[in-house]
């Protein structure tokens, strides 16, 4: 929806030609391909307005899914907060569950940021969390109801911050194994030494596991 107008054309071109040219080459080359195209945009309204163009939207919507938003299909959040907190406490090296009470309260916000939002929730309330455990109390807004208007981390510490204290908590999750801390976080040795550095903590004895 906010591709700009030239590369509308030329993506209109591709679709109806069959053929691209790879930058720097000087053959057109030949392309059979399937679109997959996604957006949050209203492309009917763009097309009204003309900021998108016509032809090039029914090129694309020859078969059309619509997604609605996460508020609107609650029934999918409960499953999401299963598959999301799996990830999370497998990258952390550590079990947390939730109780009904907070995946009610979870259930029952509207998150404005929809998928994406409520993933990046669960990864910190496992990084944050200081028992197995995570109740109503422990989510960082109040579970009023289906109209909540408080947004999630308005009093979150400084990203650094955020990233110094999972630093040090997978740290300690691995008994100070620098090796095995490097695989949790997806990283390597060298670039865990220079996060170790950077936020000033200390990683010259190293224990097995």
């Amino acid at each position: 929806g906010e591709t700009s107008a030239a590369l509308q054309v030329k993506l209109l071109r591709v679709l109806q030609e069959r053929e691209v040219r790879p930058v720097g080459a000087s053959r057109i080359v030949k392309v059979d391909v399937r679109v997959v195209a996604a957006t949050n945009v209203d492309l009917e309204r763009e097309v009204s307005q003309q900021r998108f163009r016509q032809d090039l939207f029914y090129r694309l919507s020859v078969i059309v899914i619509r997604v609605p938003a996460l508020r609107d299909r609650r029934e999918d959040i409960p499953l999401l907060i299963e598959t999301f907190l799996a990830s999370a406490c497998g990258r952390a090296g550590r079990r947390v569950e939730l109780t009904p009470a907070a995946v009610a309260a979870l259930t029952a916000y509207r998150w404005p940021g929809n998928v994406r939002e409520l993933e990046n929730t669960i990864e910190r309330l496992v990084v944050f969390s200081r028992g197995s455990i995570i109740d109503l109390a422990d989510l960082p807004f109040k579970a009023a109801g289906p109209d909540l208007h408080e947004r999630l981390f308005a009093d979150l510490p400084s990203l650094d911050e955020v990233e110094r204290r999972y630093l040090l908590h997978v740290i300690e999750q691995v008994g100070g194994n620098r090796t095995r801390a490097a695989e949790v976080l997806g990283i390597d040795r060298r670039t865990l030494y220079r996060m170790a550095e950077r936020f000033g903590i200390d990683l010259s004895e190293e224990r097995s596991v």
